[in-house]
């Protein structure tokens, strides 16, 4: 019994299945190099039901699962759920989730393991010891259940060469992971690295990957897009390295290398006149830049390192070179005051003035990872931490219903919601939602609705009304 079924659970929503999970493939491409027969489900929860049915009639070694906090440990949890209630296979979770909350997840009665970091070497070794029937106790980066009790390994060392484990993408169908992003319809997701050596005191990195930056190759970096290139046509990269830019003169070879337009995330303090203007040349299509915050003492407090004053210098010049880029922020920081929220909103708009056809804007309310920097503090000031493990699928950032002490989530959605249709540009719209914005008029959104169901009906209606609703959806947008 050598078969492993790896699993990657995402919100129907997000419509984050198009994006290649490689978590899973890289741990299935080093099981399928050991021996191990590999099956990979990437689903959304619309499909938990089904799947349940379904897998318990492959009798493998065991289910892994990859789990990140959020909506995602809701979906894995019910999921492992259904296939214990109808069958006795053994269930290992991994990913970041389980990595910062080890004791949590190990106390349920649906997870019988868990790995701990990164999973390639201890999933191997651990699948050979399973497989073999040998003891556990020696597995570096492995939390498992011994007479009743939990038990938690050392932690295995980092990975020093990334290279050493490549992908293989015969394990995936990546037709279905190529989809449209803006102009571009045949896109691709990819990570060139792991990590971020800097100290964001709201992000799991400094827990999960000790706030260390490793990197794939730039040859082998080159080779896979290459080969996404030749046997797939695609005409554009979405990197979703937690941040691409670390190593400047190798993130500039690369999209050098690879020649095709693609979109990543910088910091922002990164960006200078030769960096934008490389950037432009290169065919940067959109950058995701995490400013956090419009109050200077809040961006000292999570450990940004740069001022609102640099971050408005960095946004003239990305203006200045017409990149385009996508603005994140997070408000409900723990101590934060009603008018550094508005600050925050204040800088929005201001970013919207000065480069209004290249912004967009994500902002979402502080969620507390485990083992961040700031998590500890948050729990002093009152954040209560979820008891069970599938409750955690309630910490998410952009739900409507997601509040903290010190953010009203429903009011946080339309802020963002607001915002997102400003960057629609639908004409004389714009000056009302401008005017809600200004005036900080955030209650009975109705417009939100109207706009975005008139919007989903000339996107998706056919005929008469399609046409009808396509072209007064464009005459706004020209106005």
């Amino acid at each position: 019994m050598n078969k492993i079924i790896l699993i990657q659970i995402n919100h129907s929503e997000d419509h984050s299945e198009k994006i290649l999970p490689i978590g899973i493939l890289s741990v299935g491409s080093a099981l399928k190099k050991h021996g191990f027969k590999i099956e990979l489900l990437n689903i959304n929860e619309k499909e938990i039901e089904s799947t349940a049915e379904n897998i318990i009639l492959e009798n493998p070694l065991y289910i892994g699962f990859s789990v990140m906090t959020g909506r995602q440990t809701m979906h894995s949890a019910a999921l492992s759920k259904k296939i214990k209630e109808r069958a006795d296979v053994k269930i290992m979770w991994g990913g970041i989730h389980p990595s910062l909350l080890p004791e949590q997840c190990l106390s349920e009665n649906y997870i019988d393991f868990v790995v701990i970091g990164e999973g390639e070497e201890t999933a191997v070794e651990f699948s050979q010891k399973l497989n073999s029937g040998e003891r556990l106790d020696n597995v570096l980066g492995l939390g498992y259940k011994e007479a009743g009790l939990l038990k938690i390994n050392p932690p295995r060392p980092m990975i020093k060469s990334l290279d050493d484990w490549p992908l293989d993408f015969s394990l995936v169908d990546l037709e279905k992971y190529i989809f449209r992003l803006g102009k571009y319809p045949r896109v691709i997701a990819y990570k060139a690295s792991r990590g971020c050596p800097f100290d964001c005191a709201f992000c799991y990195n400094r827990a999960f990957n000790k706030s260390r930056w490793r990197a794939w190759s730039i040859k082998r970096v080159a080779q896979d897009i290459e080969f996404f290139k030749k046997n797939y046509k695609i005409d554009a990269v979405k990197f979703y390295d937690d941040n691409f830019f670390v190593d400047k003169s190798r993130a500039l070879e690369i999209l050098q290398r690879i020649d095709l337009p693609a979109h990543l995330e910088v910091r922002i303090d990164m960006i200078d006149e030769p960096i934008a203007q490389a950037l432009k040349e290169r065919q940067a299509f959109d950058l995701l830049i995490g400013i956090e915050s419009g109050s200077d003492r809040l961006l000292k407090l999570i450990n940004k390192n740069f001022t609102v004053e640099r971050l408005i210098a960095g946004v003239k010049i990305l203006a200045k070179y017409d990149v385009p880029a996508s603005y994140s922020v997070i408000v409900g920081l723990p101590t934060e005051t009603k008018e550094e929220f508005e600050a925050t909103v204040d800088l929005l708009y201001k970013i919207y003035k000065i480069h209004p056809r290249a912004a967009a804007f994500s902002l979402g309310a502080y969620m507390p990872y485990p083992g961040s920097l700031m998590y500890d503090f948050a729990v002093k000031q009152g954040f209560r931490p979820p008891a069970k493990t599938e409750d955690w699928g309630k910490i998410d950032r952009f739900r409507k219903d997601f509040s903290t002490p010190w953010a009203d989530g429903r009011r946080v959605w339309r802020i963002r919601e607001y915002f997102k249709l400003l960057k629609l540009n639908l004409g004389p719209v714009n000056k009302w939602l401008e005017f809600r914005i200004k005036h900080r008029l955030f209650a009975w959104p109705l417009d939100i609705y109207l706009i975005e169901y008139l919007a989903g009906l000339a996107i998706e209606e056919k005929g008469f009304l399609g046409k009808a609703m396509r072209r007064i959806y464009n005459f706004l947008k020209l106005k």
